[in-house]
């Protein structure tokens, strides 16, 4: 609010107010007349009032309250790519549904609709036995790797249209593609929806992922809607056509893919999933920085690599992070030492920590066995410590180059593989409050990992 005085000695009361970062600011002044304050007139015209309530207007319904500063920075472009995709998708899967209608046997006499009804009853119960598999075997995987499982939910999205598609010409039973179609199509239905609510909750800034959530639906929503135009047009003029059906439908398979890896690349996720990890890791020993939100999450695989393979680290090891003590001491006994030898020797090593790093780097296994009292810090410690317990061994045992700074002081070519994780622990303790330092100082979540760790806990 602003005071004006005029020379006369009166004074004019002002304010300005807008609705959102995007508003237009108006402008308001009090009329001693009428003892209230009135808007200043406006010299735009009635075009371009008309514009902006418009365009205000579609903000409200399709943006989440307070766009753009309540979602992240990525929204925008991500929602664009997403828009292009489910457009494209909806096109594909009206194809494909045409082509179910007929296998199931539409339009022709010797068809039953207990005949239809059975099979659809029995693709149902597929894609449901299926979900719960699904769920179980990698419900775990789907927050810390959100942006590879939604690319694999579109990927089976496209495999359950083009099967359907395919069903009427394959020598095989009708019922058994429309089952397996089922089961694409469910598989798609967890990941899909679970990978939307993680990078929902990424979107989300001001604590309004429902809000988020619903904006994200009514744009889905139009967009389908304008896809049930385009095919209540385009459908009775090209599926008379067999090449033209299948042109359409590749173009759109590939624009969905295409506009998918777009939309998943375009996010820039602040928490370190194992992927992100172990990046940042590479790119610190490498250049002794620690790379960007940006640069990392470019960076970061979709489609092989620790997204994928269980336990994933570099030059072939696998490490099991929150396993069992059992299960480590097991794989850790040998022929020349007990596993009491053994378990004394590693709880002595780890006798400070929360977390014990343990295995056999010889036959590149590493087990990561945490304490209940574990903080997310230490968490973070303890893939510290076995990434470097990696990176020294093959230096002095393979001859892979890494920077002499990274080298434990002390460790040779003949320093014994068993002493080698007792040896850069010490080391690495040493080196990870700067690592950690410099994660946060990029703008990195450090409280928050998504590693996917399983629940074993010493007690």
């Amino acid at each position: 609010m602003s005071a004006v005085n005029l020379m006369k000695g009166e004074e004019i009361i002002l304010y300005q107010e807008k609705k959102g970062a995007l508003g237009v600011k108006n402008n308001y002044v009090y009329q001693k007349n009428i003892r209230s304050f009135v808007p200043l007139e406006c010299k735009e015209d009635d075009h371009n009032r008309s514009e902006r309530y418009i365009v205000g207007w579609l903000r409200d319904v399709f943006l989440p309250k307070g766009y753009p500063d309540s979602v992240s920075p990525d929204y925008l472009h991500y929602q664009m790519w997403d828009t292009i995709q489910a457009y494209c998708s909806s096109i594909a899967g009206a194809l494909s549904l045409r082509a179910t209608f007929e296998g199931l046997g539409v339009g022709e006499g010797a068809a039953t609709s207990l005949a239809a009804t059975l099979t659809w009853l029995l693709k149902d119960g597929s894609g449901m036995i299926a979900s719960i598999a699904f769920a179980y075997w990698r419900g775990s995987q789907l927050d810390c790797n959100s942006k590879q499982w939604r690319l694999f939910a579109d990927v089976a999205n496209d495999t359950g249209h083009l099967l359907r598609l395919l069903g009427p010409l394959l020598p095989v039973p009708f019922l058994a593609v429309m089952c397996v179609s089922a089961v694409m199509m469910a598989l798609v239905g967890v990941a899909g929806g679970a990978t939307r609510a993680a990078l929902t909750l990424h979107q989300a800034r001001r604590d309004n992922m429902a809000d988020v959530s619903a904006k994200d639906g009514s744009q889905e929503t139009l967009v389908n809607l304008a896809a049930l135009v385009t095919s209540l047009t385009l459908l009775p003029l090209i599926t008379s056509n067999f090449l033209l059906t299948w042109v359409t439908f590749i173009l759109c398979v590939v624009m969905h893919l295409l506009a998918n890896y777009q939309a998943v690349r375009s996010v820039k996720m602040e928490s370190l999933n194992r992927p992100r990890l172990l990046y940042t890791l590479d790119k610190w020993m490498t250049s002794a920085s620690v790379p960007g939100i940006d640069e990392t999450n470019f960076s970061e695989p979709l489609l092989t690599g620790a997204a994928f393979i269980p336990d994933f680290f570099p030059h072939g090891f696998r490490v099991r992070l929150g396993c069992s003590f059992t299960e480590a001491l097991n794989h850790c006994w040998s022929s020349e030492k007990s596993v009491k030898d053994i378990y004394l020797n590693i709880m002595e090593t780890f006798s400070m920590e929360n977390y014990i790093v343990c295995g056999d780097l010889t036959e590149r296994q590493i087990f990561i066995i945490y304490k209940q009292e574990l903080t997310t810090k230490q968490e973070l410690e303890a893939f510290f410590v076995a990434y470097l317990c990696i990176m020294n061994f093959v230096h002095i045992k393979e001859g892979v180059q890494v920077s002499a700074e990274f080298v434990a002081e002390g460790l040779t070519e003949s320093t014994d593989v068993e002493n080698i994780i007792p040896h850069v622990k010490v080391y690495a303790q040493k080196l990870f409050p700067s690592f950690l330092m410099e994660l946060s100082a990029k703008g990195w979540n450090v409280s928050r990992l998504l590693l996917a760790a399983g629940e074993w806990r010493l007690a």
